[in-house]
């Protein structure tokens, strides 16, 4: 390439990453000090240029990611957290994933671990509340240029952030479909039992199935959504009360809180047609045993891997993007 070519490709460069030829001078020849946001602009323009091959890593040492995570106890979080141990084990040459817990019931502890990182940087996985608090504190972050991944439950108003997760309305009217056809000609209502309604995963949820119910089983009345916070004792007593009232048809759970449902069905000796998320160890044993009917499994080793992928994508460490949003599989006794 002559040196005139050469200075218009950079040129170009410097132009569409939005930064001065010096900049693009800098980071391509690895010299001197230039933010993590300029060298990925710099590094991801020149990649899809061409400009010349074997370009500098996008930063020096490993990425370093935030893992922000409810404190939930949760089968999901359980593998969530599997998960993201044996990633960080395979890349740690490329990855350090600094984990930090917020409790559900104080949203300032994810707020601080948001606004105030313990050090630099260069990525962030977080499953958080969908309210105005939280939108704030991510865009800030996102317009900031630090590459953020919503995972499992996505927000309605942050712009730039990728969600990683299945399709939460589909999950719900995928339940709803199979519950209308199930519940049939069955005297009682369905009940619909949720996690809280702060996350947008459980209200997309929710309406899918409200939605399908109405569409093809007018006559059969759904109670809720409850908001029983993956609690088991919330959980039990919801059933339990819905059970003293009427006959129970349907039950329909987008968490946890399935040993409290179990309790309060054996209590009463009731039998109905129970969907719920989660492929774990006890939903295994209740459909084997006919308590309940069908598992929706949201793939938790599949989102953290889509996760990872995302991120090392998107700092030019790895040539492809992970294929979203992830897809559902639904889990009989015969397909355990």
């Amino acid at each position: 390439m002559s040196s005139t070519l050469k200075r218009h490709g950079l040129l170009k460069v410097a132009e569409l990453a939005g930064v001065s030829l010096s900049t693009v001078d800098r980071v391509l020849n690895d010299r001197g000090k230039v933010s993590d946001v300029k060298r990925r602009k710099v590094l991801t323009v020149a990649r899809a240029l061409s400009i010349r091959p074997g370009l500098p890593a996008p930063f020096t040492g490993p990425m370093i990611v935030d893992v922000l995570l409810s404190d939930s106890a949760t089968d999901h979080f359980k593998r969530l957290a599997a998960a993201f141990e044996r990633q960080a084990q395979r890349l740690s040459a490329h990855l350090t994933l600094r984990h930090q817990r917020w409790a559900e019931g104080s949203p300032q502890q994810l707020l601080d671990a948001l606004r105030k990182p313990r050090s630099r940087r260069h990525g962030m996985i977080v499953i958080a509340p969908d309210t105005p608090t939280v939108h704030q504190a991510l865009n800030a972050i996102v317009q900031g240029g630090t590459p953020t991944v919503l995972l499992t439950s996505n927000l309605t108003d942050v712009q730039g952030a990728v969600y990683v997760g299945i399709d939460n309305h589909a999950a719900g009217r995928s339940a709803g479909r199979l519950m209308s056809q199930w519940v049939g000609q069955r005297p009682g209502v369905v009940l619909l039992v949720v996690n809280s309604l702060d996350f947008f995963a459980h209200q997309e949820r929710a309406k899918g199935f409200i939605d399908v119910m109405a569409q093809h089983a007018p006559d059969t009345r759904v109670i809720g959504p409850i908001e029983c916070f993956d609690n088991d004792e919330l959980t039990r007593t919801a059933v339990a009360q819905c059970l003293a009232d009427q006959p129970l048809a349907g039950l329909y759970d987008t968490g946890s809180g399935s040993l409290g449902i179990q309790a309060a069905l054996a209590q009463a000796d009731a039998h109905p047609v129970w969907i719920g998320h989660e492929a774990s160890a006890l939903h295994a044993s209740l459909l084997r045993q006919g308590v309940m009917s069908l598992v929706l499994d949201q793939d938790p080793e599949g989102q953290v891997q889509a996760c990872i992928d995302y991120l090392l994508h998107q700092q030019g460490i790895i040539d492809t993007p992970p294929v979203l949003p992830l897809v559902m599989k639904i889990v009989i006794d015969e397909n355990l």
